[in-house]
Parts: structure tokens; C-alpha cells; sequence
């Protein structure tokens, strides 16, 4: 037999419908088990709710406060702890270069120095590579190669967009 509909009825605290109450009603009668509960949740409802001991609520805030300030010791301690692994797995990573800075800046210094030089140089020289490729090639490359290029692009952008317009697009309201 399935109690489950008739246990929902008995707990919960919503109003049944009239044709409910009938069918509540011959259950109990026949089923021992939901009757029980029905005295059970009866007495409950009619037992009244205990208050609490005299002082209960300032013990209970004084203990809340104790706690409190436990967790906040902690968490403290906590922080401290990680912000020194933190910095101390820093310096232990770091180590090789703290140590070529301490024993000899100038050294460091140079050699620094000199990367961004040779970086600069190297960037400048790619910079004019490229531009005598730039003012070279539209020489080699007839125009009907350029107009196919542009025109593949100019679609290629065009179905973007498109794209974009139909995925973005917010749906509208029902």
C-alpha cells in the first residue's frame, strides 16, 4: 500500500481538500501505521514548547562571542601563515637572481641593459624588412589578384557581421 500521499497529509501543515479528509480519513481507519502517526503528530501540535532556562540567551551570546573572536584569532594566524609561505616560496624562487643583484647590481644592471638594446635593434630591423617587402610586393602581384583578395575579404567581413547580428541578437519576449 502506498502511504506516501496520506504521511504528506498528516505532516504538512496546508489544508486539505474536503474529498482529501474523506480519503484521509478511511485510511486511518485501516492502516495502522499512518494512525499512529496521526496520535504521534496530534500530540506534538498539542504539547506545549518549552522555554529556556533563566540566563540561556546571554549565555548562549557570550559563548557566540567567544567563538567569534576564536575565528578571528584564527583567521588571522591563518593569513599570516600564508602571506609568509607566500613571500618565503617568493625569495626561494627568486633566490638565484636576488643573490646576482645583492653580490653585483652593475653586473645585472648591463646585462639588462644590453638585452633590451639587442631586443630594439632586432625589432628595428624586422620594422625594415618589412617595409621594403611591403613596397616591393605590389609590384610582383597583378591587380586582379589584389581586387580577388579584397573582394574575399570584404565578404569574409560581410558574413561576420552577419554572423555576429544573428548570434547576438536578444531574443524577444513571448
Amino acid at each position: 500500500m502506498n502511504h506516501r500521499p496520506f504521511e504528506d497529509w498528516l505532516l504538512n501543515e496546508e489544508p486539505l481538500t474536503p474529498r482529501q479528509k474523506l480519503e484521509l480519513q478511511a485510511h486511518l481507519q485501516s492502516c495502522a501505521d499512518c494512525s499512529a502517526l496521526a496520535e504521534v503528530d496530534l500530540a506534538l501540535k498539542s504539547v506545549k514548547a518549552a522555554s529556556p532556562a533563566e540566563g540561556f540567551a546571554g549565555r548562549f551570546q557570550v559563548r557566540l562571542e567567544a567563538h567569534k573572536a576564536a575565528m578571528r584569532r584564527r583567521n588571522i594566524a591563518g593569513f599570516v601563515i600564508l602571506v609568509a609561505s607566500v613571500v618565503g616560496g617568493g625569495v626561494w624562487l627568486c633566490w638565484p637572481v636576488l643573490k646576482e643583484i645583492l653580490q653585483s647590481p652593475v653586473n645585472l644592471l648591463a646585462s639588462w641593459l644590453s638585452y633590451l638594446v639587442s631586443l630594439w635593434a632586432s625589432l628595428q630591423a624586422m620594422g625594415e624588412v618589412g617595409s621594403v617587402f611591403f613596397r616591393i610586393l605590389p609590384g610582383f602581384i597583378p591587380v586582379y589578384v589584389w581586387l580577388a583578395v579584397l573582394l574575399a575579404g570584404g565578404g569574409w567581413s560581410l558574413v561576420w557581421i552577419l554572423s555576429l547580428i544573428k548570434f547576438v541578437k536578444k531574443p524577444q519576449g513571448v
